[in-house]
């Protein structure tokens, strides 16, 4: 089979920095496929590859990477791409045609138009495929998310369309599915009988302002919760599927996704200095906390917080599930700290078990302890990044790693009310935790696992 990627947005930073790099290590690994990238940065090839690939790149990648400049803008765009394809698939007699849409989503109606023309003009003796892969966000709400969907629907059937949230390539969320279901003493205890509460948090210590014209019209919201957070909360809380199959799984994350009421306890806020060069006011949320719940037999009240945003002293990463303190209240000692699992997913991916052991040298008094998995100790540091794990799956046609667009409109009518421009924004001093996410867990009676 003749396979290539037709990489829409190939001069941008997410292709850079994830993508090629994803590309030439697969390539590597003896998966078959060439790569044309599409942009308008530089007017050949030799410019391309310099500003765009590593030095160190293997022979092997940089003889499967073309790069055709192409701006969208022109009418003619689509000749010389046409072209191009018509000549590499040439003689062959099965080919597979990748689009991927590194590309705003306001962009997408353009380019699904492009594609179509370009498809309805190759002559193949051939058995063609095609596949589309669009990142996230998908869409800005829930209105446009369902818009850009009908028209992917117009050239491509839903089993061909790839949509992309790369927090569930990293290894962490699969290994939530493994801790979860793969350990009778961990499935006996996940449900709102033991747990008591849940916190997600993911700081970040870097600002936006590097590429302010993007995340102004995102936000956090857009960003991190639409589509990471709301995946994190149905690899928590789902039921166990009959299978691992993508089919399977999905349905039992829509189960969750459908449970949990759009968002009513929330705040937002952005970072003091946003947008300082820019020559005017940027209004744009950078950093969110809220409460929510998943109405469902096994979680109906553990209340789930989340913090996440931008400019903080640390960056940290993580699950934090609190068990209920049954035995300190029984013996009414303050000082039997609860148990827990505790998922840290950067700056180093562990899973800590917090339970109570003696303390030598006391009359029976317990300290809390934490049993560790380090996933680089344990399996070495060679584990494959997101990007990899998920172009892995495109060129396997393996959906199990993307969401499908039942989740992703369940997502957005949950966040649709964090989306409102109307509510106060507090404006936070950089490296420093809002007012109101330290409210938010003073008003709840909770403290956040710092």
């Amino acid at each position: 089979m003749k396979r290539i990627v037709v990489q829409f947005g190939g001069t941008g930073d997410l292709a850079q920095k994830k993508l090629y790099p994803a590309y030439e290590h697969l390539m590597g690994k003896g998966f078959d496929f060439s790569v044309l990238a599409l942009g308008r940065r530089f007017k050949d090839r030799k410019e391309f590859v310099k500003a765009m690939v590593s030095p160190d790149a293997s022979p092997e990648f940089l003889k499967n990477l073309e790069y055709l400049y192409y701006d969208m803008a022109d009418p003619e765009a689509t000749d010389p791409l046409r072209q191009y394809i018509q000549t590499v698939i040439e003689g062959t007699d099965e080919v597979e045609l990748i689009y991927y849409m590194a590309l705003q989503p306001s962009l997408y109606e353009e380019a699904i138009r492009q594609i179509q023309k370009i498809d309805s003009q190759l002559s193949c003796q051939c058995n063609l495929t095609k596949k589309i892969v669009v990142e996230k966000p998908f869409g800005f709400d829930l209105e446009s998310a369902q818009r850009y969907n009908e028209i992917l629907l117009k050239a491509f059937d839903d089993k061909e369309i790839y949509r992309v949230d790369h927090y569930l390539g990293k290894e962490f969320m699969q290994n939530l599915l493994i801790l979860r279901f793969h350990n009778d003493i961990i499935r006996s205890i996940w449900d709102n009988r033991s747990i008591e509460s849940i916190q997600i948090i993911f700081d970040e210590t870097h600002g936006v302002d590097q590429r302010l014209g993007f995340y102004e019209q995102i936000g956090v919201v857009r960003d991190t919760i639409q589509n990471h957070i709301m995946q994190i909360i149905t690899y928590l809380t789902m039921n166990e599927p009959a299978t691992l199959s993508p089919e399977d799984i999905a349905v039992e994350k829509i189960k969750v996704l459908r449970s949990i009421a759009p968002v009513s306890e929330f705040h937002t806020g952005r970072y003091e200095s946003l947008g300082a060069n820019s020559g005017h006011v940027v209004d744009t949320p950078t950093y969110a906390a809220l409460k929510l719940s998943v109405n469902t037999y096994f979680f109906a009240d553990v209340p789930i917080y989340i913090r996440t945003g931008k400019m903080q002293a640390d960056a940290k990463s993580l699950i934090y599930v609190k068990f209920r303190n049954t035995t300190g209240k029984v013996m009414h000692d303050d000082s039997i700290a609860e148990n827990g699992v505790i998922i840290t997913i950067h700056p180093e991916l562990t899973i800590d078990i917090s339970m109570n052991l003696k303390e030598p040298d006391t009359s029976w008094k317990s300290k809390p302890v934490r049993f560790r998995f380090n996933q680089a100790e344990t399996f070495g540091a060679n584990t494959p990044e997101a990007y990899e794990q998920i172009v892995k799956k495109i060129l396997q046609g393996d959906k199990s790693l993307f969401p499908s667009m039942r989740e992703i409109t369940e997502s957005w009518r949950i966040v649709t009310p964090m989306l409102e421009q109307e509510r106060h924004m507090e404006v936070y001093p950089v490296r420093t935790l809002p007012r109101f996410a330290s409210d938010l867990a003073k008003d709840n009676g909770f403290i956040w696992f710092d």
